[in-house]
């Protein structure tokens, strides 16, 4: 929460949010590599980046949130296939969509957290820029409406020999500035347009 209150204005006494459209907050110091984020003028903020775990046993934060108003609408960043839609106590309502391979034969999926609702079935083929659900903050993790967001890249050729309940084995989790459409801290807007299904449009709708 401490890195989304310097991007958020309240207005007036009424408790409503504004959000500062096309900003991002910095990394942390010590990410590494820590990419130069562009965020377009009409894009929802991020309001906190993906940051590794420290060597110490420090957690880390494995995705990026992006926070704007609940009800929002978020997208299928790639086309692919849903693989989880369910709810649960700590992330509240989740998405799962695996994309298929990398251009190097490895395995990809994405990962959606805290949405209000879920528009989608296990086993439904997605579109790049399909709604799957809205922006929520559902969850005992969440304490403000925002999607948290993750990119998850096959550790090994084979290693994800299995699906479903079983979405971590053989992943791991990658920083999702390195993989948009646009190129690495380029966040891409969908806007119709067509890519590898392991580069990405960023997960919320731009206005």
């Amino acid at each position: 929460m401490r890195h989304l209150m310097p991007m958020i204005l309240l207005t007036g006494l009424s408790g409503c949010l504004a959000y500062d459209y096309g900003t991002a907050v910095p990394y942390h110091r010590h990410t590494e590599p820590a990419f130069a984020v562009a965020v377009p003028a009409n894009a929802p903020p991020i309001a906190q980046q993906f940051r590794p775990p420290a060597e110490r046993g420090a957690p880390g934060h494995m995705g990026l949130d992006v926070a704007t108003t609940k009800g929002t609408p978020v997208l299928a960043a790639a086309p692919g296939v849903v693989t989880q839609s369910f709810s649960e106590p700590a992330y509240g309502n989740r998405v799962i969509i695996e994309h298929g391979k990398d251009s190097s034969g490895l395995r990809i999926q994405t990962l959606y957290f805290h949405l209000d609702t879920r528009l989608v079935s296990e086993g439904q083929r997605v579109a790049r820029g399909q709604q799957i659900g809205t922006l929520g903050e559902t969850g005992l993790l969440s304490s403000y409406p925002h999607l948290h967001f993750e990119y998850h890249r096959e550790t090994a050729r084979g290693a994800r020999i299995r699906s479903g309940k079983n979405w971590w084995q053989g992943i791991e989790q990658r920083d999702p500035n390195a993989y948009w459409v646009n190129g690495p801290g380029r966040v891409t807007c969908y806007t119709g347009q067509s890519a590898p299904a392991d580069k990405i449009t960023y997960p919320v709708a731009c206005r």
